[in-house]
Parts: structure tokens; C-alpha cells; sequence
């Protein structure tokens, strides 16, 4: 059995029988039109004007899809080596303070004030008392570092 498969161009515009495949762009979209003689005709003239002001695009760089995927390939490497980093930081910390915290913490003696006996009669004006410095306990902050153990 045999089959024939036979294509017909009818012209966009007014559905007469084309003779031509007109390929034109406009803001970067590609369009076909089947238009007979006359309509293709009219359609370059229309263009005519507007073709001969123009300039040819200017053609965009060459990069090959293998150097994006490359590039791409090392940005992901370089962000998950800097987010096993900052993991192992936050690891680094959260095992200081758990000791930190597991150790026992010694109470700091409380000083007694010494009793000051008053001499009912001075002759002298007494000197005042030098205020001590206010003890601080001292605090330790947790060391952060980005160097891969």
C-alpha cells in the first residue's frame, strides 16, 4: 500500500494559495507567514524601510555550555567546602559549651567584711576609705575559627 502526503501552503492573510514562507523577527521572537506573491511582496516593502536603517546585531559571547557547567560545578564546591566549615565551627562550639557546662563550678568564698571598731575620741580626721574595685567573674567568649579541622 502506498500513501501520498501532500502539503498545501495557504496564504495567512486572506487563505488564497501561497508560494512563499516568509521568516521574519521582531523583539527577538521568530515568526512565520505563508503569504502568496502579492502579500509577500507588500510585506517587504513594509519592512523595506525599517531594514534598511537597521544594524546587525551584534553577536553575543561565546561561552560553551561545558565551561557554565564547569564554572557552576566549582561554585558549588566552593560553597559546600565553606558550609562544612562553618558546620564544623558550630560543632567546635556547641562541644566547648557543653563541657564548659558539664564542669563543675567552684563557688567564689564570699569575703566577710572585717568588723571596724570606732574609737569614740579621734583627734585626727580619719582618712576615707579607698573603695575596692568591683571583683568581675571572669568570662571566657567561645573561640570561633574557620580553618577545617
Amino acid at each position: 500500500m502506498a500513501e501520498r502526503i501532500q502539503v498545501e501552503l495557504v496564504d495567512d492573510v486572506d487563505g488564497s494559495p501561497a508560494n512563499h514562507t516568509v521568516t521574519f523577527a521582531l523583539d527577538g521572537v521568530t515568526y512565520e507567514i505563508d503569504l502568496n506573491d502579492a502579500h509577500a511582496q507588500q510585506l517587504r516593502a513594509v519592512l523595506n524601510r525599517y531594514v534598511k536603517a537597521a544594524r546587525s546585531p551584534k553577536p553575543e559571547p561565546t561561552s560553551s555550555t561545558r565551561q557554565q557547567e564547569r564554572e557552576e560545578e566549582q561554585a558549588r564546591q566552593a560553597n559546600k567546602q565553606l558550609t562544612e566549615q562553618i558546620r564544623g565551627a558550630a560543632q567546635r562550639t556547641r562541644e566547648h559549651l557543653s563541657k564548659k557546662a558539664a564542669e563543675p563550678v567552684a563557688p567564689e568564698p564570699v569575703e566577710q567584711p572585717e568588723p571596724v571598731e570606732e574609737a569614740p575620741f579621734e583627734a585626727t580626721p580619719a582618712e576615707e576609705p579607698k573603695p575596692e574595685p568591683a571583683r568581675v567573674p571572669a568570662v571566657s567568649m567561645p573561640q570561633f575559627s574557620s580553618a577545617v579541622d
